[in-house]
């Protein structure tokens, strides 16, 4: 079978973990568990397709700093081609998150030399299979260009394309109108209630002359596909939450490593709760292997 290739385009960063051990209070000095780690969610999904067996590109942009030149390093580390940009005059993005009792989690992101992403940063994308957009990318009107050029250039090259939104609240929903189509949306249920006013995975009917299919996550319900040739739902694992950070990350991973393989709908959702469950289940957000 021929292993399919794939660029993410999306953010590479450096997550700080910080898990109180009480409430944090105003004005307290209050004891924590602290744990620097690679992340960014186009890095996270990157590195989950290649522990799939993918051969994956990311398309970056981080700061001329110790902080970036080590997060390039460890994705070639993991099996991840990196066609990463070094600024000069922006730090590498750095995203707090603050971890709360049953893995729930808060983001501070500063997304640094990532909200500089440019259309010159862009490789030729000339026999690639498939092209994944983070929609942080989109998000901001500083790296937004980038974006729109990527899914363009993959539509020219003749790639499939898919979007996860990742950012409710700061991602311009009028945007979906101007991509010219996707074959994957994959919003979680709080990103498909800012485009549609439903949480309701029924809603995603809605978006189907945006996306060729849209696939709606749900935390522990799970997922569920929707497109013309019908609805697809299929339950998450039951795990212990340890962490939630890239969980959606690593979901994206697992259900295109498999529909890119030629997996169904329905195999394809298992595939990605099944990576989705494994990505909660332990401290960070890549897959087991990867360096700290």
């Amino acid at each position: 079978m021929t292993v399919p290739r794939v660029v993410v385009v999306g953010d590479l960063a450096v997550d700080v973990l910080v898990t109180p051990a009480v409430p944090p209070v105003a004005g307290a000095d209050v004891p924590a568990r602290i744990v620097t780690t690679a992340g960014g969610a186009g890095a996270n999904t990157a590195t989950w397709l290649a522990a799939r067996g993918v051969d994956v590109t990311l398309v970056a942009r981080v700061g001329d700093d110790l902080a970036g030149h080590a997060a390039v390093a460890e994705l070639a580390a993991v099996g991840v081609r990196p066609a990463v940009a070094v600024d000069p005059d922006a730090p590498t993005a750095t995203v707090v998150v603050l971890v709360g009792s049953g893995g729930d989690r808060t983001m501070l992101s500063d997304r640094g030399a990532a909200a500089r992403l440019s259309p010159a940063d862009l490789p030729p994308l000339d026999g690639v299979d498939h092209l994944h957009l983070s929609g942080y990318v989109l998000g901001a009107a500083s790296s937004r260009g980038a974006g729109l050029a990527a899914v363009a250039a993959a539509r020219t090259a003749g790639a499939s394309t898919s979007l996860d939104p990742q950012a409710t609240g700061a991602f311009p929903t009028r945007l979906l109108a101007h991509l010219g189509g996707v074959d994957l949306l994959l919003p979680n249920a709080a990103e498909l209630a800012a485009f549609t006013g439903s949480p309701d995975p029924r809603s995603a009917a809605a978006l189907l002359d945006i996306a060729a299919a849209v696939v709606v996550t749900e935390g522990r319900a799970g997922a569920t596909w929707v497109s013309r040739d019908g609805t697809w739902t299929v339950p998450a694992p039951a795990v212990d939450v340890v962490d939630a950070t890239g969980a959606g990350d690593a979901f994206d991973a697992g259900l295109l490593a498999a529909w890119l393989s030629g997996a169904g709908p329905e195999a394809a959702l298992h595939a990605g709760c099944a990576a989705g469950a494994e990505a909660v289940s332990r401290r960070g957000a890549r897959p087991p292997g990867s360096r700290v």
